[in-house]
Order: C-alpha cells, then structure tokens, then sequence
C-alpha cells in the first residue's frame, strides 16, 4: 500500500483529507512527495507564522530538547518564567496575570473556567458564526454549527448556559441593514440578548476580534467599544480568543488593539509557537487570576512546558527582531489592495475582507447563488492543484463561501503576487 491508503486504512479522518502526501517544508512553500511546490497561503490553520523549516527555531529545540523537556506544572522552569513575563510585555496593558495551555481549545476552555469561577456562575454569551474550539465548552461557545452541535448523539456533550447573538458580520447582515445606515443594529441586539437572558448574571461574552473560521468577519468601526460598555454595565467578563488573530497575524501583535480595546481574558494560542510544537497562552486581569490561584481547576500534562516555552520565547524574539507585525501589516495591505483588483475583474467576487495577513474574499454564483458552493469547492480545488494552499469556509446552511487566507508573517510581496495570479488564473478555469 501506498502512503495514502495506509493513512486511509488506519487513521480515523475526522477532517477533510486531501490526497497529498507532504514531505519538507521551506519558507513558504511545503514540498510533495513529487517534489511538487505549494505556496503555503493558508499557514496550516494560522499557525506557522515563520514559516517552514526556521533554522533558527530547530536550533532552540534542538537545544532545550537537550537540556530539559518533561516538567509539569507543578514545578517552576526558567523557560516557562521567562515567557510568562514576556507574554505580560506584549499583551494590552492590564493583563498581568497567564496561564499556558496546550491547544487553544483547552485555553479557551481555561477562559471559560475563569470567567464562571470568578463571576460566580452565569450564562456565557458568544456569536454565531464564531469559532472557538472542539472541546465541550469551546464548542458550546461556537456559534458555526459544527458536528457536534448537529449531531444529535453526541450534541449532548455540550455544557448548558451558553448564548449565541447575531454577528457583526456586515455582508450578510441577519436584520438585512446596511452598513451606512444600520445604528450598528447587532450591538443593539446583544443588549437585548445580555438582558434577557439574565442581566447581571452574565459571566463574560467571548468572540474573536475578527472571525476568521466563519469567513474572516470584520466587525464595523465601534461595536467592540459598545460590546466592552455592554460588558462594563452588566458586569460580565469580556473575552477575546486570538488563537488566530494573535501573534501579529493582522498587522499588530493583537487585534484588540486596533479599536483600542482592552479584554478581561485574552487567549492566544497556534501562532503562539510559529506551529513547531503545540502551545497556548491565557492572559487575564491580576484579579482575575489570582482568584484561581486558591484552586485546581485546570491543568494538562503537558501544559508549561519547557519546550513550549522556549519555543514561544524565540519565535517572538524573532519576530520582533525582524520586524514581522509590522510585513504583516503593509504585506497584508498589499495583499488587500491585489485582491480588490481582482474583484473588480470577477463579478463572482463580491467581497473582500481582513487585516494584516488575514485576508477573505466572498464569492456568489453568477446566476444570482444557486451555484457559489460549487463554485467555491472547484476554485479551492484549481488553486491547490495549481501549487497554492488556502482555506475554504463554505456551508449551506451559513449562506457563506468564503476563501481564507492567513500565511506566515514572513510573506512578501513577491509571495502575494504569485499566490493572486495562481487565483487569478484558477479563476479563469473554473467560470
């Protein structure tokens, strides 16, 4: 057998597979087992921020897989110390207290944890269309109608005493505004929903700054100052999950920070390690977190991991040293501005969306819709088979087919235009 049928044969496929086998990776680009390139436009989930195959990260593994790996939380390294008080460096001022994870799912669940236990209980609001992980509560919190929601067998799983409002989400607004006259008519209905579903027994919203999973949603100018007034008057929590958008993904080292917004809780996480080992991040008011120092909650094997930890503190020394959020901000408006040219060449196009290297475009059937899910899954298709990785946000039931893109902070402007001229030509032979 072939590697392809034993991965068939053995793994269980959870996700969509395609059938590539790859083999290196460089930079940019990751090689097949034909030794076929693939610009890598996607950063494998947001996460290899450095790109491929860092010499210099393999260097500090290599260096602290000799020196000290299998220490628990229970006891303190320098590694894990060291990162603590970087990650306060670079985070919104007033987050002074972290806690590492290994995935962002378990972080934002630690969030969660956070949130209940120091509010006392209370419902958890979050928005459709929003992602925050697999795991009970961080599934509970999505709002994309995943499996485990639809399923009914194991939709049982889910914790109760979560809320979903209507996204800011401008394009396919669900109260049919425009973005020039709505009154932001999203924030007003959080209001309603914070209100009726308990008041002041709201524990904490939590929401991506930008949703990337449910098609790179750009909130409007303003609803993330109203969401944290909201917060303030009734007293709950609010949250930011930048397991995706953090780490300078869109062209600051948080996204938070462009309407000036600071969160009760911030997570962080794929990103976090540039993808070279598994590791998260939790940030939190200092009473927040000293709260939970009284007891145990939560907590992994692997959670503060040395090797984690000195993966996370080179990747962004690196990145700060060579001035990555900064390329991510210009080369993501460059980016932009090639992807607007190619909406005005394709009426199929009909949105593009993002900051900094986390960019979208949305696309429609020419015949008014009914066939844009085809549409979407055949240009996903052309472009990987033509050397370009991207990810595709396309289901019936959220209306929406969306190509994401959020590649590594070191793309150039060379990177962009081949990756817009292999969507471009993919474009031309898919309609």
């Amino acid at each position: 057998m072939n590697i392809i049928e034993r991965d068939k044969k053995y793994l269980i496929q959870c996700y969509t597979s395609d059938e590539i086998v790859f083999q290196r990776g460089e930079g940019m680009y990751l090689y097949d087992d034909q030794g076929k390139p693939y610009l890598d436009f996607s950063g494998q989930f947001s996460a290899c921020s450095l790109g491929h195959g860092n010499e210099e990260m393999i260097d500090t593994l290599t260096a602290q897989l000799k020196k000290l790996v299998s220490v628990t939380s229970m006891y303190v390294t320098e590694e894990r110390a060291r990162l603590a008080e970087k990650m306060i460096e670079i985070t919104p001022e007033g987050l002074d207290k972290v806690m590492f994870g290994c995935t962002g799912s378990d972080a934002n669940e630690f969030a969660l944890k956070l949130a209940k236990f120091y509010r006392g209980g209370g419902r958890i609001i979050s928005f459709r269309r929003g992602f925050h992980g697999s795991t009970a509560g961080a599934a509970a919190a999505t709002g994309k109608s995943e499996m485990i929601q639809e399923n009914s067998g194991i939709s049982e799983l889910l914790p109760r005493g979560f809320v979903h409002s209507a996204p800011p989400y401008c394009y396919h607004c669900d109260f049919g505004k425009k973005p020039c006259s709505c009154g932001l008519q999203c924030l007003k209905y959080l209001e309603q929903t914070m209100l009726h579903e308990g008041g002041d027994r709201i524990a904490a919203v939590i929401s991506e700054p930008i949703f990337a999973a449910g098609g790179v949603i750009v909130p409007p100018p303003g609803f993330w100052k109203g969401v944290r007034e909201l917060c303030d008057k009734f007293g709950a929590l609010l949250i930011f999950d930048e397991v995706v958008t953090g780490i300078g993904q869109t062209g600051t080292m948080f996204a938070a920070r462009y309407e000036g917004v600071t969160p009760d809780i911030l997570v962080t996480g794929k990103a976090l390690t540039s993808g070279y080992v598994p590791g998260s991040a939790v940030m939190c008011r200092r009473e927040i977190g000293e709260a939970m120092d009284r007891i145990s909650l939560h907590g992994h094997t692997h959670s503060c991991y040395p090797l984690m930890a000195a993966a996370a503190y080179k990747n962004i020394e690196i990145i700060e040293r060579e001035g990555l959020v900064e390329n991510s901000r210009q080369t993501g408006d460059y980016l932009h501005e090639k992807l607007l040219g190619l909406q005005e060449k394709y009426e199929v196009i009909r949105d593009v969306r993002g900051r900094g290297l986390l960019q979208g475009f949305e696309l429609e059937g020419i015949d008014g819709g009914a066939d844009k899910y085809k549409l979407g899954q055949k240009l996903y298709e052309t472009m990987l088979r033509n050397g370009l990785i991207t990810e595709l946000e396309s289901r019936r039931n959220l209306e929406n087919v969306v190509i994401v893109m959020h590649p590594a902070l070191i793309t150039s402007r060379e990177d962009v235009d081949t990756a817009v001229d292999i969507i471009d030509r993919s474009m031309t032979e898919c309609i």
